[in-house]
């Protein structure tokens, strides 16, 4: 059988990754697999049957366009023509749609070719942008609209920008409309969260199920470095904190709080930070920039003794899974998918926004030692996040569909 997955990107970022994995996995298990995508950092021959969507100068002036009214995948039309032919000489019996949010292609041009050719799609949840008028996610600015209907959005100039004029009344009534044209659908969720989110409005009544995204346990495992020694931090008890998550506005009073109370000998290893973001952070923090190396991360990930997110919104987190794989205890704020990546045994989640229950679990770590959680957090991530086991479920999907 034949399968094109289309993506944003193909091989960098958490999607990129998550359909090279699944492209690759089922080249091995005889399933004729094809991708497109817009961008990658791979060169042409590291990629078997791929197809890229677009160029340059058309996602500029698709990105500006959008900007006006917010109405992102509504333009690159000639671009998207092109990506039908060549699903046309393709002839895939499964198109499987990830991440389309990235000014690269016309979503209801698309939709609406796959509906009357009647071909089997496959929607994977990422976020919640396939089924709301725009926005990726809801759940911080505390919006239902999108069960109903859109319109005067709360994220009107987040997301998708809209500088001139609010169209997601507009935008979540042709998702309604689109999808509603594709007999053959199927939507899964990358966490059980995510899943039945999806299934309140577009999704509602189709096939749906729950296939968490997955990491390669192989990979992520308790990794020896030099990186205590490296930053005098031998002695230190490390809370590795995603330094996207920590500063962000909403999280300053956890940052202020938890560096206020801390022991004198912990230290918060802020992980991702630009050059501005350095500046002004407390003593007890150590900045570090963006990790690119996975050989890397994973020694920074194992060298702490606790992994700190407190993320307001996540499909699911991945980090809090690859922190796990390491050994490392995780704890999050306990909202969305972010929760399900943990399970209050080996790692920890609390009431969103509790910065005071927040510290309390990350000093429950340091009380009883990491050893004490390490091994209950890798046996959990091989069970429930490998990702060759999960990634299994879309071959069997994919061969399921009729």
């Amino acid at each position: 059988m034949k399968v094109m997955q289309i993506n944003a990107v193909y091989g960098v970022g958490s999607t990129g990754v998550i359909v090279e994995d699944l492209h690759n996995l089922s080249l091995k298990n005889g399933i004729e697999s094809y991708v497109s995508y817009s961008t990658t950092n791979k060169s042409p021959d590291e990629i078997k049957n791929g197809y890229v969507i677009g160029g340059t100068l058309g996602k500029k002036i698709h990105a500006v366009l959008s900007r006006i009214g917010g109405k992102q995948a509504y333009f690159s039309t000639f671009a998207t023509k092109k990506l039908i032919k060549h699903i046309e000489n393709v002839k895939p019996d499964v198109v499987h749609l990830h991440n389309l949010h990235s000014n690269f292609v016309n979503l209801n041009v698309l939709l609406d070719y796959l509906g009357k050719k009647d071909i089997a799609t496959v929607v994977t949840l990422h976020d919640c942008w396939f089924y709301t008028g725009g926005c990726f996610h809801y759940t911080a600015v505390g919006c239902s609209k999108w069960q109903e209907s859109c319109g005067n959005c709360p994220k009107k100039n987040q997301d998708t920008p809209a500088l001139l004029k609010d169209n997601s009344a507009k935008i979540l009534a042709d998702r309604k409309k689109y999808f509603g044209k594709i007999k053959n659908l199927t939507m899964t969720g990358v966490s059980e969260w995510m899943t039945r989110e999806g299934e309140k409005t577009i999704f509602k009544n189709r096939d749906t199920r729950v296939i968490y995204n997955g990491i390669d346990t192989s990979f992520f495992i308790p990794t020896p470095s030099d990186f205590r020694e490296k930053y005098g931090l031998q002695d230190k008890f490390l809370i590795l904190a995603p330094a996207s998550k920590w500063l962000k506005p909403v999280n300053k009073k956890t940052l202020d709080y938890v560096c206020e109370n801390l022991p004198q000998n912990s230290r918060i290893v802020m992980l991702g930070c630009t050059e501005n973001q350095k500046i002004g952070l407390p003593e007890n923090v150590v900045p570090l920039g963006y990790i690119k190396d996975r050989d890397e991360l994973r020694k920074v990930y194992s060298a702490c003794d606790v992994f700190a997110n407190c993320t307001r919104e996540e499909s699911l987190s991945l980090i809090n899974v690859e922190a796990q794989s390491c050994g490392t205890p995780v704890v999050t704020y306990r909202n969305t998918g972010a929760q399900e990546t943990v399970d209050n045994k080996c790692s920890f989640s609390v009431e969103s926004g509790n910065e005071k229950e927040f510290l309390e679990a990350i000093l429950n770590v340091k009380a009883k030692g990491k050893e004490s959680f390490s091994k209950g957090c890798i046996i959990r991530v091989k069970e429930k996040f490998d990702r060759d086991e999960n990634y299994k479920k879309y071959i069997e999907l994919y061969r399921g569909i009729k």
